[in-house]
């Protein structure tokens, strides 16, 4: 008796770990979604004309295979505890008002270090899609006219 049940357990904690897995992805595609949605309301607050470039924030298929890949990074990293702590800052950072493009550039949540994040970002291919949403839209575009530049660097 004592074999199966032991054999179960092992089993269902095999077969849980993928989704836990995508649970983290699922959990930090929606913190990064809402940070997306902060950001351009502060964007749009501030320059209205930026509501006709904003991008969609849904993440595509490619920038969740490219955020797996930065999982697995963190994880390769720091471990199990590395990514749940990025999860919840990013969850947390989801929450947060963006007032400022200093407040957005000094509390956006970078995990284990600046240099980490951006070789990730380019080795998962994260920074490449985001440059490429972001140009695809005309954010990109407008963010280089120095009248909303100045516009947005005034908050």
């Amino acid at each position: 008796m004592f074999k199966p049940t032991l054999l179960a357990t092992a089993i269902t904690a095999a077969l849980s770990l993928p989704a836990l897995a995508q649970s983290d992805l699922d959990r930090l595609a929606t913190a990064t979604e809402a940070a997306g949605e902060n950001m351009e309301a502060f964007l749009v607050s501030t320059v209205p004309s930026l509501a006709d470039v904003m991008p969609d924030w849904a993440w595509s298929p490619e920038m969740r295979e490219a955020a797996s890949c930065t999982l697995d990074a963190i994880r390769a990293e720091g471990g199990d505890e590395a990514v749940a702590t990025y999860i919840t800052e990013m969850e947390a950072f989801a929450e947060v008002e963006i007032t400022s493009l200093t407040q957005l550039s000094t509390v956006t949540p970078v995990p284990i270090s600046p240099d980490f994040a951006a070789a990730t970002g380019q080795t998962c291919g994260s920074a490449e899609l985001a440059i490429q949403q972001m140009s695809e839209s005309g954010l990109m575009a407008a963010m280089m006219d120095p009248a909303v530049m100045t516009a947005l660097m005034g908050q």
